[in-house]
């Protein structure tokens, strides 16, 4: 299962986050000031089984925008962070991310014989800056539970325009991976290729996947906000060529209801 083809999984379900909850902060600039911003609701998110899969999982999630003193944060799948800044300009920081992507054999009779990838925990340090409607963002993820998950760089840009209570974003951007991602997810070794069928397949470092964007949010009332987000990508280079690859094109979704307390 794949919540990243745009990690994290995802990077149009963090962005969706920042974006709401700088649109959040405008909208109760003239409220009392607390320490605390606390929004919360059920989400939903669909995304590919696996890395290259045709066949698409949907899942259950809870959509969190937690902020204390705009220094520390969960959001969504980032659980647990830190600004170095955060402001209308610039967010700056860290956390830890729950990346959802695995590959188990009972996904597909293809990957017999493989072996299975668990999903993991990612380290992440990130940048973003917003001038008038553009805003430029970029990430790196590591894996840090030890299970073969790789390095994950993101680089994303976005036009945003609010229309009434409406805020709509397009952008787009690229995935780089390092070999670890590249040889658990697309490469077939001697023993793995003796006991699939499948071809020996090298893989390196490199691009892979080239995406689109599409993110919007509509304000229903001062406490109620509805959220979506859509990342079609396109697998390149060792992704794309792989024997595992059934689909070059590759689509992930979200969408929540979320309930602002304060």
């Amino acid at each position: 299962m794949l919540r990243r083809l745009a990690s994290s999984a995802l990077p149009a379900c963090l962005v969706t986050a920042s974006l709401c909850a700088t649109s959040a902060r405008a909208s109760v600039a003239d409220a009392p000031s607390s320490d605390w911003s606390v929004a919360v609701g059920p989400a939903v998110y669909v995304s590919p089984r696996y890395p290259g899969a045709k066949s698409s999982f949907v899942f259950p999630w809870i959509d969190q925008e937690i902020e204390y003193k705009h220094r520390f944060f969960s959001k969504g799948m980032d659980f647990a962070g830190v600004y170095l800044a955060n402001n209308d300009t610039w967010q700056v920081g860290g956390n830890f991310q729950f990346d959802p992507t695995w590959r188990h054999a009972h996904d597909d009779a293809r990957l017999n014989g493989l072996g299975n990838v668990n999903a993991t925990v990612r380290a992440k340090a990130f940048a973003q800056v917003t001038v008038s409607f553009l805003t430029l963002s970029t990430d790196a993820e590591q894996d840090i539970l030890g299970n073969r998950q790789g390095l994950i760089a993101n680089a994303d840009a976005y036009a945003s325009a609010p229309v009434g209570r409406w805020l709509f974003s397009l952008g787009t951007g690229v995935s780089w991976t390092n070999g670890q991602y590249m040889r658990t997810f697309f490469g077939v070794d001697d023993g793995q290729s003796a006991r699939s069928g499948l071809p020996v397949f090298v893989t390196h470092a490199g691009v892979r996947d080239l995406h689109v964007n599409a993110i919007v949010s509509c304000k229903l009332d001062d406490r109620w906000t509805a959220n979506g987000s859509v990342t079609v990508a396109r697998l390149r280079g060792d992704a794309a060529g792989s024997p595992i690859t059934q689909r070059r094109q590759q689509t992930t979704a979200m969408a929540s209801l979320t309930y602002r307390f304060r």
